[in-house]
């Protein structure tokens, strides 16, 4: 995620080193994301339990990540219509790759 993504928001938001820990809770929350929705596959949306059937902790901890992750989104840019208020850096402007 991080190879696929930072690399653009460099380039079209001028992403710099200030805000990296943005961009890591960003790759971060994908791939908590993910695992939720992997375990939500495997185990399915209602699981057994001592007490009957009952919503997977997962369904929870998904809606948590998939908020998280709407809010960083829109936060970096990575949304069309955030998109839109992202203003691109000037070309042949300081490229020190600090997040290499």
């Amino acid at each position: 995620m991080w190879e696929r993504t930072v690399p653009a928001l460099v380039h079209s938001a001028g992403l710099t080193d200030p805000q990296r820990e943005t961009a890591i809770e960003y790759c971060v929350t994908v791939a908590r994301l993910w695992q939720a929705e992997r375990e939500l596959s495997r185990s399915g949306l209602v699981v057994e339990t001592e007490r009957g059937n009952v919503k997977s902790p997962w369904v929870t901890i998904a809606g948590q990540y998939r908020s998280h992750f709407r809010s960083l989104v829109g936060e970096l840019g990575l949304s069309p219509a955030s998109a839109t208020r992202i203003t691109p850096p000037e070309i042949g402007g300081d490229d020190d790759g600090v997040f290499d």
